[in-house]
């Protein structure tokens, strides 16, 4: 292992203390609600007058994916601090996360910046919270992690 890399057990510790995936999770949903209900306000109050209708709609679809998919990050960690072993809903928030990152965080950056070529990532981020919306079914219908 690379001195100073971090192994899989160690990813999410803060300080030395392992705060646990269903923590991390909890972490991620709340920052990126709040940096949501932040878009969404300068959105609603700042940016309305400088975008045009087009990129005041692509700004919008992001703020609300961006809201929603926070909530549904919220669930998962619930999920998985009533049992950890609830493989299919910890892959379904580490999606959640990637989906946000790429598709939320690339349909801002495009609005604001103007630059489209960002847009590039956001299909890639629109896949992964599909994916991730399917391994929550899984995980709901398998029932993989039950205690017995």
């Amino acid at each position: 292992r690379r001195r100073g890399a971090l192994n899989s057990d160690e990813i999410g510790s803060v300080m030395g203390e392992n705060i646990g995936v269903s923590n991390w999770f909890f972490a991620c949903g709340g920052v990126f609600g709040a940096i949501g209900v932040a878009s969404g306000a300068l959105g609603a109050h700042v940016l309305k007058e400088r975008f045009d209708g087009a990129t005041l709609e692509i700004y919008t679809t992001a703020v609300s994916y961006l809201l929603v998919h926070s909530v549904v990050l919220l669930v998962c960690g619930a999920v998985l601090r009533a049992n950890e072993s609830k493989r299919w809903f910890k892959f379904a928030g580490n999606l959640l996360i990637v989906g946000i990152l790429l598709f939320c965080g690339g349909l801002i950056t495009r609005a604001v910046t103007g630059i489209p070529t960002i847009g590039k990532v956001v299909p890639i981020g629109g896949m992964a919270l599909i994916l991730a919306w399917l391994a929550i079914a899984v995980g709901g219908i398998t029932g993989v992690g039950k205690p017995k």
